[in-house]
């Protein structure tokens, strides 16, 4: 559009209006994705199979539903909002108005009317990229975030199955309980694919949000089990039949040091994200949960 010899220079405010209609098209498409308004792989009405000899279409999905198509389609925004303030503007404003003194001759204009078509130029693209970044940060830090939040929190629902582990039973903890492993790992798995393609504004933000999130679900989970232990054990106090196992230790007490032994994976896995764990309120209150156990810890360590 804006070569040499297919920019026509009486019709510059019409290239300018089209490349930003370009823009805005682009922009719109991918809000009706993210809305869900647009499904693709439909077969509209057409019902083929095998012995019609032709492919059958792909099933209907919407792709704001899949955080990596989330991913891939900011980052091609991140670089479309580059180029227009930078490549795009540089291409634009060489044709519009060339610095070479052969060409600037040639066009017929001042030098004062070539830089004020240049500042022109400038603004309408740059007031154009501006509408980019609103759609990157929602993007991230509400699809990605909600989306990566409830799959890492699938796993909490094992922590209340950690109490039924343990009970009238004589084996004490020595490991974290293996759903803990896998609650952060859709973030991770997506984390160490996409960490390169994450656009510079989003910074790590996201990563806090949904760590933040999963761990006060988590902290809550862990607070009911613990207040449920207790009641258990206050009723079995009452009525002298509180069974002590080998070692000398409850079965309230297996829980509560399988729920610290968990706390500090969990916290391990955290760290490996590069979140500072002190700063996520949720981690923290899980770790005030499960510090009582923290002396069992040491005496299991020292046997």
């Amino acid at each position: 559009m804006w070569k040499s010899n297919v920019f026509l220079r009486p019709l510059m405010h019409r290239f300018l209006r089209g490349a930003v209609q370009l823009v805005g098209r682009v922009l719109g498409f991918v809000k009706e994705g993210l809305d869900g308004k647009i499904e693709f792989g439909e077969n509209n009405g057409n019902e083929n199979d095998a012995s019609s000899g032709t492919m059958v279409g792909l099933p209907p999905y919407f792709w704001h539903e899949r955080v990596e198509d989330i991913a891939m389609v900011t980052w091609e925004l991140t670089i479309l909002d580059t180029c227009m303030t930078h490549d795009y503007l540089e291409v634009i404003a060489d044709t519009v108005c060339p610095t070479d003194k052969e060409s600037r001759q040639s066009t017929y204009n001042s030098s004062i009317e070539l830089d004020e078509m240049r500042a022109l130029a400038s603004n309408v693209l740059m007031e154009s990229s501006h509408e980019i970044s609103p759609v990157v940060s929602h993007s991230w830090n509400a699809l990605i975030v909600d989306n990566l939040t409830s799959q890492c929190s699938v796993p909490l629902s094992a922590v209340k199955g950690v109490a039924a582990t343990y009970r009238m039973t004589n084996r004490p903890p020595t490991q974290a309980a293996p759903f803990v492993a896998t609650i952060l790992r859709p973030l991770k798995d997506f984390d160490s694919s996409y960490s390169s393609r994450t656009p510079p504004q989003i910074g790590d933000d996201w990563k806090y949000q949904i760590i933040g999130t999963v761990s006060t679900k988590y902290s809550v989970a862990v607070e009911e089990l613990i207040a449920t232990v207790k009641r258990t054990e206050e009723a079995l106090k009452s009525r002298k039949t509180r069974r002590m196992m080998a070692g000398g230790m409850s079965d309230g007490e297996k829980v509560k040091l399988q729920l610290y032994l968990d706390h500090r994976e969990f916290r391990s896995q955290v760290e490996e994200l590069g979140v500072d764990a002190e700063s996520v309120e949720g981690l923290v209150k899980l770790g005030q949960l499960t510090q009582e156990a923290e002396c069992l810890f040491l005496q299991s360590q020292s046997k």
